[in-house]
Formats: structure tokens, sequence, C-alpha cells
């Protein structure tokens, strides 16, 4: 499956090349159950269009003589060859070899977050989303909170003052672990 600009965006970027003085907008490109955004900021000088499309983490620029009829077929191409991994740039080689995506770190969702935060208040266990167990133990005559954490690598013990410290300890700890794996 690959993405291409859905026809509305098709549509709006012949458009805005038509018109195309300084401005910004988003084109959506989609494929089955999945759609993304790219995002184009148009620079005229004298009689070139110098497009800058943001993709994720991928910023290129492309640079397109203005008033051409087929500046709207290229932007499509090159916006849809950057969302397929084919673009001829130096993140991805030569048109046709894509690379592989580029890993993004593991970080707690909201909801994990949230129950971790609940849980070094309170104590308890809890089973993550992320696929992390917590074991939390206030002592009433302590000020140290201890907790054991199970993560794909093992279990490891924590220990700190406070909830504050225990919830950033066990947050760095189970995404520094995922992110192991």
């Amino acid at each position: 499956m690959t993405y291409s600009l859905t026809p509305l965006s098709r549509d709006y970027l012949a458009r805005i090349l038509a018109d195309a003085d300084g401005s910004h907008t988003v084109l959506h490109l989609e494929r089955a159950a999945q759609n993304i955004a790219a995002a184009l900021v148009f620079e005229q000088a004298e009689d070139k269009l110098t497009v800058t499309i943001t993709l994720g983490h991928h910023r290129s620029e492309v640079r397109l003589q203005s008033g051409d009829p087929a500046n709207a077929q290229h932007l499509r191409e090159q916006i849809e060859a950057i969302a397929n991994g084919t673009a001829d740039t130096a993140e991805t080689g030569a048109i046709g070899t894509p690379s592989p995506p580029a890993r993004e770190d593991f970080a707690l969702c909201e909801d994990d977050e949230a129950s971790l935060r609940h849980l070094v208040r309170i104590g308890g266990t809890r089973h993550l989303h992320c696929g992390a167990s917590i074991t939390v133990h206030n002592a009433l005559q302590s000020t140290q909170r201890h907790a054991w954490v199970t993560t794909p690598n093992g279990t490891s013990p924590l220990q700190a003052g406070t909830p504050g410290e225990l919830y950033v300890a066990a947050a760095q700890h189970i995404e520094a672990a995922l992110n192991a794996a």
C-alpha cells in the first residue's frame, strides 16, 4: 500500500500553485485506513517558486519554475514519494530504494503516565498498556518509596523519597528498558 494525495488535496494543490504568493497550506495523503498530512510553505522569488515540504520529521525543498502547468504534478509526485519512502533525498537514497523508517524512541502514553502518577502516590500494582508492570510499596514509618518494575528486560527495584521522584525514576526506567528492547 502506498500513500497518495486525497482528491481534494490534489485539486487544492493546483489552485494554490496558480495563486502562489508566499502562503502556507496542509495537504492530506491517504492509504487504506491511514491518513497523514504534509505541510507546504510557498516562497516566490522572481520567476522561481520554492516549496518547503514538511512531512513528519522529513523536511525537503523543491524549486519550481513559476507558472509551469506541470508544477502541481511535480509536487504531487514528490510529496507521495516522500510519504512512501522513495524520494530521491539524502535521507532515503535513490528513488525506488526506500530506507527502513527511523525508529522513534518509546515514550509512555497518556494512560500509562496517569496510572503511574496515581500508583506512586497510593501504592499497589498496575499492568501498563506498554507491557510493563509496576508494584509500589509505601511504608508508613519511612520516607522512602519502593517499587518493582517488570519490563521485557527483567525486574528491577527502584527507590525514591517522594512520589514525584519515584514517578520520574520509574518512567525513565520503563522508557529506557523498552527502547533497549
